[in-house]
């Protein structure tokens, strides 16, 4: 047996002697207030014997308790088991009482020698009082278990609902890499029949950028800080491609670059305003992407002057794979703590904006989330 197993051991009898004990004394004041002539010596001594030998025989019956539990189609097996232990328990409890001193005759209600006669009688006196020690203790020890196994199915759901979260975060991110891998390749197609200079500079930031969605792949959050390098490559890339139709302006506030925010959740949604707000005029479009904390809350927004969306639902602004993805992941990781929604400007054109939580490095190192477990 090892170490720690030893002193578990040590602190479970430490408990059941502890327990025993204080039982001890507060019969031993019921008896010394309820009767007179006695001393509260008398008592204490008498209650802490018959206690402490309950408390020797508790490990035994724990273990029996443990091996014949009750169940809705499991009761003939465990009634016929704690009988007999309690018929055991009740004849190893007599004989013991009676080597440690003097016991009373029922019969004569005198102090009476250890005997055969003795011991039988008080084998007949003490049922009762057996009942009380040894089913208590099985009936404890039923409660502990059924309460330890609610615990454990718990947990065990517990663990399960946060696999299942993390595996749907997962999906969602792998639909999203392809989405988005797809859609710049297109691109890039696009441009070599008319800049072949420029598509090769393309292919080159949509390398840098394979790296670096590679070395956070199995990260659900990051800091907003790499959020922005990663979307600066992307936005370089459609810098090259549409040239002089493409206005953008970051404005990040300093004071969000270390919040945690979902990796890659940016970039959709600037694909988003990209092909429905640049891509799809023959002029100059302008898109702005910008961030600040709000009430212990990051809000990030994302602008542009096209011709908006028809309705909250994303109508008519492509809600497609990246917007839908988006929701659905947002509802993985903050549930209700999160807001996500589409409008038209007062000047026109579509604002995404989407607040969460606000959460740093620091706070994720105190309480792990979901950022970095997908497996």
């Amino acid at each position: 047996m090892s170490k720690a197993a030893i002193l578990k051991r040590a602190r479970q009898f430490g408990v059941i002697f502890a327990v025993w004990t204080v039982l001890a004394f507060i019969e031993a004041f019921q008896y010394y207030f309820a009767y007179r002539g006695t001393t509260f010596k008398y008592e204490i001594v008498y209650a802490l014997k018959d206690s402490w030998i309950s408390a020797a025989l508790t490990p035994l019956v724990l273990w029996v308790s443990s091996r014949y539990t009750f169940g809705r189609r499991n009761v003939a097996v465990p009634i016929v088991a704690h009988v007999l232990g309690a018929t055991v328990y009740l004849v190893v409890f007599v004989a013991l009482r009676m080597s440690l001193g003097q016991i009373t005759d029922f019969t004569t209600g005198k102090i009476g020698h250890p005997s055969w006669a003795l011991f039988r009688s008080s084998v007949f006196r003490y049922p009762s009082d057996v009942v009380w020690m040894y089913g208590g203790i099985v009936v404890v020890s039923q409660l502990w278990n059924y309460y330890g196994k609610f615990r454990e199915r718990e947990l065990r759901a517990s663990r399960l609902e946060t696999q299942l979260a993390q595996a749907q975060l997962k999906v969602l991110k792998m639909q999203l890499d392809p989405h988005f891998l797809f859609n710049t390749l297109h691109s890039i197609s696009s441009l070599m029949h008319e800049d072949v200079e420029a598509a090769d500079d393309m292919l080159a930031r949509l390398s840098d950028l394979l790296r670096m969605s590679l070395e956070d792949v199995n990260e659900q959050e990051v800091t907003l800080k790499r959020e922005t390098e990663f979307l600066d490559g992307y936005l370089a890339i459609q810098q090259t491609r549409f040239r002089d139709r493409f206005n953008v302006r970051v404005n990040i506030d300093p004071k969000s670059l270390d919040a945690l925010v979902p990796n890659m959740i940016l970039q959709p949604l600037v694909e988003n305003a990209v092909q429905h707000g640049i891509a799809s005029r023959a002029g100059a479009g302008h898109l702005e992407v910008r961030s600040r904390l709000e009430n212990g809350t990051v809000r990030l927004e994302v602008i542009d002057d096209g011709p908006g969306p028809n309705d909250e639902t994303g109508e008519g602004l492509g809600a497609g794979v990246g917007l839908a993805n988006t929701r659905a992941r947002l509802q993985q990781l903050y549930g209700d703590a999160h807001r996500f929604s589409l409008s038209r400007p007062d000047l026109g054109g579509t604002l995404v904006a989407l607040e969460i939580p606000f959460r740093s490095k620091s706070d994720e190192a105190r309480e792990p989330g979901l950022s970095g477990t997908a497996t």
